[in-house]
């Protein structure tokens, strides 16, 4: 038959048919050459040893072979890897450039801006809760409610300032 012949009991094949075999161009087979494909002579393949060394058979007594194989594998899935990250890296440079995000400081200074606001306005609250019950009660359970309505706004606001399970503290009566 054209393109095979036989030597030493292997069967080779010439690089334009082995080409058509596993329909690929030649230049595929010139790269894979490069990366370590077993090449018989000059323009001739064994078959059986490229067939291996794509990992298409395996054979139970080659671990060279096989470690060939493996190494392949995880090479090209190091090499998808870095692709999917560098394509991640492209889209964050992109939506940074669009102005997506925002500066870290700016951030964490427009949120200090605003619990400073909230927490003023959160602290007068009890004083002016009082003032309004105050024309409805005693002068001193006036007093009592602003404590008891500061007390429990001052837990809140601990509350929500304490990384992890906040645990209330005991109050006395």
């Amino acid at each position: 038959m054209d393109g095979f012949r036989e030597d030493d009991g292997k069967v080779l094949t010439s690089s334009n048919r082995l080409c058509s075999l596993l329909e690929i161009s030649d230049k595929t087979l010139t790269n894979w050459k490069r990366k370590g494909c077993p090449q018989h002579s000059r323009g001739w393949w064994d078959l059986q040893q490229v067939m291996k060394w794509r990992g298409m058979i395996q054979s139970g007594d080659d671990p060279a072979a096989k470690k060939s194989a493996n190494l392949q594998q995880k090479k090209l899935e190091a090499e998808v890897a870095y692709k999917e990250a560098q394509a991640e890296l492209t889209i964050i440079k992109t939506d940074l450039a669009n102005g997506k995000y925002i500066d870290r400081e700016i951030v964490e200074a427009e949120l200090t801006r605003f619990f400073m606001v909230f927490k003023k306005s959160a602290m007068s609250l009890s004083r002016k809760l009082s003032n309004i019950v105050g024309g409805y009660v005693e002068p001193i359970e006036a007093r009592r409610v602003e404590k008891e309505l500061s007390d429990t706004i001052n837990d809140a606001l601990e509350q929500m300032s304490v990384d992890g399970v906040y645990s209330a503290k005991k109050r006395k009566k």
